[in-house]
């Protein structure tokens, strides 16, 4: 007598002709979850309220959403293929987060993402532009104020009385320069001043008598006297000012205190610790939009060239066009940190005729990284706003996309894939991976934890250190993955392990699931039945938000099943058979069972329940509601060769059965 007993039940695997499957495989495989090698339907996404994980959209045109906050939970929604990554900062109240794959890379904290909804409601652009002119430098000229010298012999007392008060402003200070002299000491000539660490020394007397003295270089009012005592020493220089060559240049900051590349250097001009340098020309504004410009910074060399360190004098408003400078070179401060901090790629299309910066992902040691072209781009770490030329690499093929593995940058071109190592990103090594796949779409790449997985043109790519391969290529022909797959429309995210991807077919759309830890089991089909424009996994608890018209409905999370469809290979007999009985063992009923003999539809009909009464209704023959005593019916009297099961229903199906009579299915 012949049979066939099912109880337990694999995936798909259309490469393999359908009588040669293995005896768990599956013909068909749509909407079922077989991890534990039982038919379980998988559920609906949730549909009913936002603490189910539904949220609607400002647009039905939305591709890409970002959990922003849990509580409440709120979403940012792009109408662009968008990549969002959080700041590198542990600990950041602000909620920074970042993004590219719009008309330039952004950024944005709390206090202007959720100011009103839709979000993000405002954004800053990520990077700091640097001045575009360097700035105007002079040395400010001495000042003469008019004074009436006068002596008291005897008492060995100067006295130093101004005509007017010292108030002259120069080069934007307002106090006296460091030149001063003091005219009208009779008819022999005036006192010379120099300005020493802030104070006014007297160092030289047209007189007999040399004195060493100082008086207060603070504005005073008009026509009042300062005593010098005679053979006082105050501190006085002990050897002249040697002048010096310097150089100077500025940096923007933005509000949040991020420090862009400096401007051109200024001329260099000749100096000494006694002289005010006068600054102007300092911008005040950037021709590049969303800049959050605040402040800026001034830097002065300390040497006579323009290319040397330059060290800190000074921060000033954004809206400061000049300055004086009255530094001495023993107290200039840190050397600029920001020499080589440009922004990453943006809308400037002369600078970058690939366009602006995509693909943003997250590294270790909190680096950023990103794509345009053929050039792979890293940011400084913990700075995501510094984007160092000398911190990029260019592949041989245009890239596509990119995704941290466990052990480096799995990039997909055109062409071939690389690897990228490295932990410093001034010193990353791109690696050939010897396989010809390339990435046919940057939605499909997914990182998957310690590997990366993206469309191929011969199927599903897994790339994991040196190595990378087909990993559908037992399920699947490449013939078969472009026909039925459509792998140029693929998008594809990281959901409990597995890989979830949903593709157009141009007149319909569909999707399937991968677990590459499932074994027989890897491999089944997801009727989409709707355009899945984006999504977004969740990093806590690795469940899955998909975009479906203006809706983020939580995948699989409804509690109402879906009804599967599962078909087994086709098992042949020794000799052309007739089978009598069908058996289907499940948990809950009604379930649709159709036999295929050679074939062709021999037999289908519902099993259902109305209490504990059995009943079949069938379609192939056509035949009323008949009650049966239990899930087993008879099959119409014809001889095949071949036989084959397909089982459709919404419940958990533990065994199928077919066999010649009655008797032996339920003996076995």
């Amino acid at each position: 007598m012949a049979y066939f007993k099912l109880n337990t039940f694999g995936g798909l695997a259309p490469r393999i002709s359908p009588r040669l499957l293995g005896d768990t495989l599956a013909q068909i495989a749509t909407d079922v979850n077989l991890e534990s090698g039982r038919l379980v339907p998988i559920k609906d996404n949730s549909t009913t309220n936002p603490s189910d994980g539904v949220t609607t959209l400002s647009s039905t045109t939305r591709q890409s959403i970002f959990k922003y906050t849990d509580s409440p939970e709120r979403w940012l929604q792009f109408a662009e293929d968008v990549d969002v990554v959080p700041g590198p900062i542990a600990g950041d109240t602000n909620n920074t987060v970042y993004w590219s794959g719009q008309a330039f890379p952004r950024m944005g904290r709390s206090d202007i993402i959720l100011a009103s909804a839709p979000y993000p409601n405002g954004f800053y652009r990520l990077g700091i532009p640097a001045p575009t002119a360097a700035p105007t430098v002079a040395v400010a000229a001495p000042v003469t104020i008019n004074a009436t010298i006068t002596t008291t012999n005897g008492s060995g007392v100067l006295t130093v009385t101004t005509a007017s008060a010292h108030s002259a402003t120069v080069g934007g200070n307002a106090t006296i320069g460091p030149f001063i002299t003091l005219v009208g000491f009779g008819a022999t000539g005036g006192i010379e001043a120099t300005d020493i660490n802030g104070d006014y020394k007297i160092v030289s007397v047209p007189s007999t008598t040399t004195l060493t003295v100082e008086t207060n270089g603070a504005a005073t009012s008009a026509a009042t006297s300062g005593t010098i005592t005679d053979g006082a020493s105050f501190n006085g220089p002990s050897e002249a000012n040697l002048d010096f060559e310097t150089s100077y240049v500025y940096t923007f900051v933005s509000a949040y205190g991020e420090e862009g590349p400096p401007s051109a250097a200024s001329t260099v001009i000749t100096t000494d610790d006694n002289q005010i340098v006068s600054l102007s020309n300092l911008e005040t504004s950037t021709s590049k939009s969303n800049t959050n410009l605040s402040k800026k910074r001034i830097y002065r060399s300390n040497t006579g060239s323009n290319t040397t360190a330059f060290q800190f004098i000074a921060e000033v408003t954004l809206a400061t066009t000049t300055y004086s400078d009255t530094s001495d070179n023993d107290e200039l401060a840190e050397v600029i940190p920001s020499t080589f901090h440009i922004g990453p790629p943006d809308d400037d299309t002369a600078l970058y005729p690939d366009g602006p910066m995509k693909g943003l992902i997250p590294l270790p040691n909190g680096v950023f990284a990103g794509f345009t072209g053929k050039r792979i781009c890293f940011s400084e770490p913990f700075l995501p706003h510094a984007w160092p030329v000398a911190y990029r690499l260019t592949l041989e093929e245009e890239v596509v996309s990119i995704a941290a593995a466990s052990n480096g940058i799995v990039v997909g071109t055109k062409g071939t894939p690389y690897l990228i190592v490295g932990t410093d990103p001034q010193s990353m090594t791109p690696l050939r991976l010897e396989i010809g796949q390339a990435c046919l779409n940057k939605r499909s790449m997914v990182d998957m934890g310690p590997y990366v997985m993206y469309a191929g043109p011969d199927g599903l790519i897994a790339a994991q250190g040196n190595n990378a391969e087909v990993v559908t290529e037992v399920q699947l022909t490449a013939t078969q993955w472009q026909a039925d797959y459509y792998p140029s429309t693929i998008t594809g995210f990281l959901w409990e392990g597995r890989y979830v991807g949903f593709y157009s077919t141009g007149s319909g759309f569909g999707g399937f699931i991968f677990d590459p830890r499932g074994g027989l089991n890897s491999l089944v089909d997801l009727d989409a039945g709707a355009l899945i424009r984006g999504g977004f996994t969740d990093p806590d608890d690795s469940q899955l938000y998909i975009i479906i018209s203006n809706t983020i409905k939580k995948f699989q999370a409804s509690s109402t099943s879906l009804t599967y469809n599962w078909k087994s290979k086709e098992f042949v007999t020794p000799k052309p058979t007739s089978m009598g009985f069908v058996k289907v063992e499940a948990e809950s009923y009604p379930v649709r069972v159709k036999v295929y003999g050679d074939g062709t539809i021999i037999y289908n009909a519902v099993i259902a329940t109305s209490g504990s009464v059995f009943t079949v209704t069938g379609t192939t023959p056509s035949f009323s509601s008949t009650s049966i005593t239990e899930p087993i019916v008879r099959l119409p009297a014809s001889v095949h060769k071949t036989f084959a099961i397909e089982v459709e229903g919404a419940t958990v199906v533990n065994e199928v059965c077919i066999g010649e009579s009655i008797d032996e299915l339920r003996a076995i």
